[in-house]
């Protein structure tokens, strides 16, 4: 098997992987496939590099000067008109992607990116600049909701999770090239080019991608919900199986597929409106909204836009200290979403989940209490805590936070609604943001520390749900993870898989579901039968 990946599946799908005595970096085909998916995963940089340099141009004095020292409330505009778009469009972005295709949509949201960075970047006036960056939110929304479908249903099979999961830890490799742009361009005193630089590199991602995403393969889902199956089955055949047409992977993938779509499209579950039509539906779509939200109000939303606020209320005012710091973080931030991407199948979704909540929980607690304090005594000391507090907070988010926000939705929900869906989970991600975005600036000037406490008691509640009702998907296939919601006894954080071979079962029922799928000898023509258990 593929590096013992195979140790994290289940047993079904572990009988038909083909013999890999290498890992994937020295399998030929598995590397090239991985290294398509890398162009993919790059759809969060785009993000990543607008919060940074929010956060980068606020502390620079030519920006702030040309602009006319923007309110706190211009510049909660000015970062919560990039939400705006998105929440216009989403319903736009999923319809294009199962139109049209995951891949097609993607480039066309790469392109509107690099074109808004280049009205960004000859901004003369405030109007143009919160303009271009309208612009710059749809084109991120649509490369943001396709990446992640497009990246599960392509992947190998061993590798979907950890791809999926790493795909919004390049949120911070945008940060970062952002962050640390902006730190070197402060020292150009005298130049509009100190903010005008960074916002014509927020094209430099987008323009990559761009490019190498004409020889990024189609979703075989995709193309199989289409009617192509046959191309579908060259491109598993090729990336999945080494060019073996005789590999049982691949005709396990195809029948997978195949059977769910004529399943679902004999129960009528394919439009807009039968996202809600039973409760597994109904359980997968309030889960998703969910996280859509409440991975935005947890706290990182304040640093993500407002890390300068943030430190100027503890006492840190030097701009140069301000980037340097935005800079830092956005590496440790990197290595630590990266590290809990990477985890995921061997620790579970859960554990990660609610050991994150946990730490984040903890640390925000504390560096409200230091904040409280400081704004009594303003001794150093307590500005140093908030600061190392600061730190950790984020890494406790980034471990799990950063990956599992798109990779776990993703999974689980089944094909019929899961670009929909998606489009939906930004929708709700960006309204989220969008109150941040005017929220924050205006409460935190107002209140100081006081606002913190709102985000204490939403992580509390965030614990509490995810322990009761986000089940534990480590091992399961894409369709498999589907079946695990179509019980109406199912209690969703009992959910656990065995360390064994990742096979399904409960704390204490052992089962998992009343009924399930059978997918073996269906034909083109047949429905599959619903066998109860």
């Amino acid at each position: 098997m593929a590096g013992g990946d195979d140790f994290f599946v289940g047993a079904e799908l572990a009988s038909v992987l083909p013999a890999q005595p290498n890992p994937w970096y020295r399998t030929p085909h598995l590397r090239r496939l991985n290294f398509h998916l890398l162009f993919v995963i790059m759809s969060a940089a785009g993000l990543g590099f607008d919060g940074s340099m929010m956060n980068g141009l606020q502390s620079l004095s030519t920006w702030n000067d040309y602009f006319g020292n923007p309110s706190s409330a211009l510049l909660g505009l000015d970062n919560a008109v990039l939400n705006i778009g998105p929440i216009l469009f989403g319903g736009v972005v999923a319809w294009c992607a199962d139109r049209f295709g995951r891949r097609i949509t993607l480039q066309g949201g790469c392109l509107i990116v690099v074109l808004a960075a280049a009205i960004q970047t000859s901004a003369q006036n405030i109007g143009m600049f919160i303009a271009a960056r309208f612009i710059i939110g749809i084109g991120i929304e649509f490369c943001i909701v396709p990446a992640p479908v497009l990246t599960s249903e392509l992947a190998y099979p061993t590798h979907r999770a950890k791809l999926t999961s790493l795909l919004y830890t390049s949120y911070f490799a945008g940060s970062i090239l952002s962050s640390w742009t902006t730190f070197g361009t402060y020292h150009m005193h005298n130049s509009t080019w100190s903010w005008r630089i960074p916002s014509l590199l927020q094209a430099a991602f987008p323009l990559i991608q761009f490019v190498a995403l004409f020889w990024v393969p189609e979703s075989p889902r995709w193309l199989v919900s289409k009617g192509r199956v046959e191309e579908a089955r060259a491109l598993l055949v090729r990336w999945h199986a080494n060019g073996d047409e005789t590999s049982p992977l691949v005709e396990y993938e195809i029948n997978e597929i195949r059977s769910h779509l004529r399943f679902e499209a004999g129960t009528g579950k394919l439009g807009w409106s039968q996202m809600l039509k039973t409760p597994a539906d109904k359980k997968r779509l309030i889960l998703v909204v969910y996280i859509s939200f409440i991975s935005q109000w947890c706290g990182n939303g304040i640093i993500s836009y407002y890390l300068t606020l943030i430190l100027k209320s503890v006492g840190i005012t030097s701009s140069s200290m301000q980037t340097l710091l935005n800079a830092i973080l956005q590496i440790v931030s990197w290595i630590a979403a990266i590290t809990g991407g990477l985890l995921v199948d061997r620790l579970g979704r859960r554990t990660l989940w609610l050991g994150s909540i946990s730490g984040m929980f903890i640390s925000f607690t504390v560096w409200t209490a230091c904040s409280a304090a400081y704004d009594e005594t303003g001794t150093s000391g307590l500005a140093t805590a908030v600061l190392f507090l600061i730190f950790l907070f984020q890494v406790c988010y980034s471990v799990a936070i950063t990956p599992l926000s798109i990779s776990y939705p993703v999974e689980i929900l089944p094909l019929h609604s899961r670009q929909k869906v998606m489009g939906i989970s930004y929708i709700g991600n960006s309204c989220a943001n969008l109150f941040n975005s005017f929220a924050s600036p205006v409460a935190i000037e107002a209140i100081g520390w006081r606002y913190y406490i709102i985000y204490i008691v939403l992580l509390a509640q965030f614990g509490v749900v995810v322990y009761f009702f986000f089940p534990e998907t480590r091992g399961c296939g894409l369709e498999q993870i589907a079946d695990l919601f179509e019980s109406d006894k199912f209690l969703l954080g009992k959910a656990k898989l065995s360390p064994a071979r990742g096979e399904s079962a409960l704390d204490d029922e052992k089962e998992i579901s009343d009924v399930h799928v059978e997918h073996i000898g269906v034909t083109d023509s047949e429905t599959p039968e619903i066998v109860k258990k």
